[in-house]
């Protein structure tokens, strides 16, 4: 459906969340006439088309002939079966629609936002990418995130920040990354550690212990993150007991609370490898194995965890994520000649090769 000259001002106005008084200042025009132009009263004269379109950060042809904005449940459904393409088809499929859905709808923001990282996710399926072919990747949703930030689209622009940060790192462009992360706000504050006190004196309690597990269950991947950070710069140092204890302390707090440690387990086997104590590392991988084998995110009867009201979650393709994270690390290349590495093998390989149905309907 086309959309008139009109709605389509109106439409890229409020990308930028822009009055009809600040679109008008830039064209160098009365605020009535933008609004005239915008109830469909009266047209632009074409001699102010460009300076409109650059305005409005668009195109003329654009302007002229703009397709009607996805709604979210289009951008949705759009994304889901994106997911399901790369599940079901494979990396390179997944990959071909997304970039046909991008050209198809150039002008939605939030299907750039969405179907952008959606790779990151399913990079495993395609193993043995040489780094060059997996930078290509990176670097073309880094363009599409540029597009997103360009846009000023409010809901989007501060995330779009946070993932292009992490790409630029994966580029090795330290510089841009640096100065995409100087833009973010500096935040001394956490409010979501204040909620919880205010719900409290309010006397609700029940609000304020919800968000209490909200906000442990939010730092706890961030602390494990940041702890398998610090193990990796031991182990490359060459410090095998401090990298052995700082994998340890995360496996521990994992056990603790009760969650998955598909973080902390990775760094204790290969610093055990490291250190060539290949019977332990065989002991631990088993372990990480059948945790795999036995996924599961229902926290119901974690008392850490248990105001919190979820949907059951299908694991299907975390697991096989997981599973054939472990086939192709070659850090395990010493292990491979034991027979417990082979039975081990063998279940994973089940789970990787497995069909799955984490994102169909």
């Amino acid at each position: 459906m086309k959309l008139s000259i009109g709605e389509v001002i109106v439409t890229k106005r409020k990308e930028k969340s822009w009055t009809q008084e600040q679109l008008a200042n830039a064209v160098g025009v009365s605020t009535p006439a933008v609004s005239k132009w915008e109830t469909g009263a009266t047209y632009p004269d074409i001699t102010l088309l460009s300076p409109i379109a650059r305005a409005l950060n668009t195109t003329v042809d654009e302007l002229l002939s703009y397709q009607n904005e996805l709604s979210a449940d289009d951008v949705g459904e759009l994304t889901r079966k994106a997911a399901r393409t790369y599940e079901t088809d494979g990396f390179d499929r997944g990959w071909n629609y997304c970039q046909n859905l991008l050209q198809e709808y150039p002008n939605s923001v939030p299907l750039k936002f969405y179907l952008g990282n959606l790779f990151q996710s399913f990079m495993l399926m395609k193993p043995n990418m040489e780094s060059q072919e997996i930078r290509s990747y990176y670097r073309q949703s880094a363009n599409t995130y540029e597009e997103v930030l360009s846009s000023g689209h409010p809901e989007f622009s501060y995330h779009a920040t946070v993932i292009l940060i992490g790409h630029y790192i994966m580029l090795d462009e330290l510089d841009r990354a640096l100065e995409l992360l100087n833009r973010l706000p500096k935040a001394r504050i956490d409010p979501d550690l204040l909620y919880p006190s205010i719900h409290a004196l309010r006397g609700e309690h029940d609000e304020a212990m919800k968000l209490t597990q909200e906000n442990i269950r939010r730092y706890l991947p961030r602390i494990s993150q940041s702890l398998s950070v610090l193990c990796a710069h031991a182990r490359e140092h060459g410090d095998m007991d401090r990298a052995y204890t700082l994998a340890q302390v995360n496996v521990e707090m994992t056990k603790l609370f009760g969650v998955s440690g598909e973080i902390a387990y990775p760094d204790v086997i290969k610093t055990l490898v490291s250190r060539e104590d290949r019977q332990n590392a065989l002991n631990c991988l088993e372990t990480y194995a059948q945790s795999i084998l036995e996924l599961s995110y229902d926290y119901s009867n974690n008392p850490v965890f248990d105001r919190l009201e979820e949907e059951p979650q299908d694991t299907s393709y975390i697991k096989k994520v997981l599973a054939q994270s472990i086939l192709i690390d070659k850090e395990y290349a010493s292990l491979t000649d034991e027979p417990r590495y082979t039975r081990i093998v063998e279940k994973l390989r089940e789970i990787a090769e497995a069909t799955t149905n984490t994102f169909r309907d």
